[in-house]
């Protein structure tokens, strides 16, 4: 019987001077992009042959696993299994509420085993592709449930889920292909089921609704060198990304010390530490989501049309806009371009369902997801909370800046500044992960953070939106055109069960009488007609 930690080992072809798992999972991502181009090239869309690709996505994504995390693979396929098994035999009405909870209950189940063991030795371990299979399963189940809703139960669903809404559920291969594919099973990020089946059938003409040779170009095989440039690109941003921050670390780190009129070299000392640390856990995640998406983008998956001048797009998997939040004017902003397609699931499973209490519920998913490190919650209960005095603090302040170019510029640069020292402070006790140097470093700051953010809170309105208004009048047109249709719909069924009894009537079989006098005066029965109605 082999211990947790024995489990834990993946490959071990490789011991050198680095970490083994880093040094596996560097291999591992380039593995990827080979099979990336192997699919893309051996077996395009264009053969007909969905079976193959599908069983092509399969193997390679369960070689990857094994490659990284060894006999803990089974860890992850237990997890698929019983989830497979929740979706076909659950009652329908609440299967999508049993996947969730399992899927997150045993992930934290993993995350719990993962603090009791002590593996921070390890920098990649069962719970990392886990991240990735509960989110596809998850919204797999939603958008089943979804689909059942809107035309079984006639429920009236929003824009966004209407798109991801799947009318069956997948075949055996399907599912496992689709959970355990080489893309996005080591890093990320995760993709919705309808865009994975759109890429293995070759729909994503009208996935995308781009024109027909769009389509062909995906499966062009002069495209290595792009996408290994691209890919080369990548490794430069990231270079560029490294500098940037560096600068980016020194301007902060100047603008705090002005702010807060304080030059302590024990207080610079503190600062520098900190600001390193965001710096390292940027860098972190972004070595992980640049790879990822050259992944997809090998495939083909990755593809998402032409813009307005014509020229071909490669980001329906992109995970990270590093120039937008570099020049994000608010925590929301920042949030969305950081890690978008977990904000985009957290969205699509918790906030457009949560009755109340959305966007603190979701934050409270966020940290879940991440682990059960005491870091993750102090972040993200903080960032709810930033996130809601933002908004108020927009709704209040932007209207008394509108007036000129020069005074919107000084909103946009005022708010600019407080958007990066608000994240430089969330963002700390992420990186640290524990409660001790996170109450350290607040202290040191005296709490500024959370003291701004209750004020406004406090002190400032609520206000809706200037938008609001005029969506609650579209909801509410949206909801009277609902009512008149279902008043058609309804008039429309009852005349059809008139008519459908008329036509049962008709196609009787009758017996048609034709009443003439014989020689002896007897009525005869002339002939027996079959009426039937065309």
């Amino acid at each position: 019987m082999w211990s947790v930690s024995q489990l834990l080992v993946g490959s071990e072809w490789m011991m050198w001077s680095v970490s083994l798992l880093l040094l596996n999972f560097v291999v591992a991502q380039l593995t990827g992009l080979l099979l990336g181009f192997g699919l893309r090239f051996f077996l395009p869309h264009s053969l007909g042959r969905p079976a193959w690709r599908l069983l092509y996505c399969l193997l390679s994504g369960l070689y990857l696993l094994w490659f990284m995390i060894g006999w803990s693979t089974w860890l992850v396929l237990f997890q698929v299994f019983v989830c497979y098994a929740l979706l076909k035999y659950f009652p329908q009405n609440h299967m999508q509420v049993a996947v969730f909870c399992f899927a997150l209950g045993y992930m934290l189940t993993l995350y719990v085993l993962r603090l009791l063991e002590n593996f921070e030795h390890l920098c990649y371990d069962p719970t990392y592709p886990l991240m990735i299979t509960t989110q596809k399963l998850t919204s797999l189940a939603f958008s089943i449930s979804d689909w059942r809703l809107l035309h079984k139960h006639g429920k009236q669903l929003d824009q966004e889920r209407q798109k991801w809404a799947v009318r069956q559920m997948p075949s055996l291969l399907e599912y496992f292909s689709f959970v355990l594919s080489f893309q996005g099973i080591l890093a990320g990020p995760f993709c919705h089921y309808n865009t994975f089946r759109a890429f293995i059938e070759g729909n994503t003409q009208e996935r995308l609704q781009v024109p027909s040779g769009c389509l062909s170009y995906t499966c062009n095989h002069s495209l290595v060198v792009p996408v290994v440039s691209y890919y080369v690109i990548l490794s430069g941003q990231l270079f560029f990304y490294t500098v940037r921050s560096v600068i980016m670390c020194t301007v902060r780190s100047v603008i705090m010390c002005t702010l807060l009129c304080v030059l302590s070299v024990q207080l610079l000392c503190v600062l520098s530490g900190q600001l390193l640390c965001v710096l390292s856990g940027q860098l972190l995640c972004l070595s992980m989501c640049f790879p990822a998406d050259a992944i997809y983008n090998a495939s083909g998956m990755g593809y998402a049309g032409k813009d307005e001048h014509g020229r071909h797009q490669w980001t329906e998997m992109s995970n990270v806009f590093v120039f937008k939040i570099e020049t994000a004017t608010s925590p929301k902003v920042y949030m969305d371009n950081w890690n978008i397609l977990t904000t985009h699931w957290l969205r699509y499973v918790c906030y457009t369902r949560a009755p109340y209490w959305n966007t603190l519920l979701t934050f409270m998913l966020s940290a879940a997801w991440h682990g059960l490190f005491i870091g993750y919650y102090v972040t993200f209960v903080s960032a709810a909370f930033t996130v809601q005095a933002a908004r108020r603090f927009r709704a209040n302040v932007r209207p008394l800046f509108q007036s000129s170019p020069a005074s919107r510029l000084l909103y946009d640069i005022f708010t600019f500044v407080a958007t990066q020292l608000s994240i430089s402070f969330l963002v700390l006790s992420f990186v640290v992960l524990k409660w001790e140097p996170t109450v350290r470093f607040h202290s040191s700051f005296y709490w500024c953070l959370h003291v701004i953010t209750a004020v406004i809170l406090i002190v400032l309105p609520s206000k809706k939106s200037p938008r609001a208004p005029l969506k609650q009048e579209e909801n509410h047109h949206n909801k009277h055109q609902d009512q008149q249709n279902h008043h058609q719909k309804h008039h429309l069924s009852e005349k059809q069960s008139r008519e459908q009894q008329q036509d049962q009537m008709d196609g009787r079989e009758k017996e048609v009488y034709d009443i003439a006098k014989d020689g002896d005066g007897r009525v005869r029965q002339r002939e027996v007609m079959f009426v039937q109605k065309s």
